[in-house]
């Protein structure tokens, strides 16, 4: 396993836990290209795990609601 893997993996992880410095310290002194492997591998490992412990038959009310949130987000505009 790579170190931008596991970067990535911990990455997650702290997302998943709230924490927000720890994820940002990982991200410290990355590259722009190492910046885009962490943002597609923690998508992908997210998406995969979103799947594996829902299961297929739900895959579709996931998608909705990433939607959801999309429309969400956009209908608000830029907020920062």
């Amino acid at each position: 396993m790579s170190d931008i893997s596991v970067t990535t993996y911990g990455f997650v992880i702290a997302a998943l836990r709230d924490d927000d410095e720890g994820a940002s310290s990982l991200l410290d002194g990355l590259t722009t290209a190492e910046l885009g492997q962490v943002a597609l591998g923690a998508t992908l490992a997210l998406a995969t795990a979103l799947k594996g412990y829902c299961g297929p038959e739900h895959t579709e009310h996931i998608i909705r609601t990433v939607q959801g949130f999309a429309l969400a987000d956009s209908s608000q505009g830029d907020q920062s």
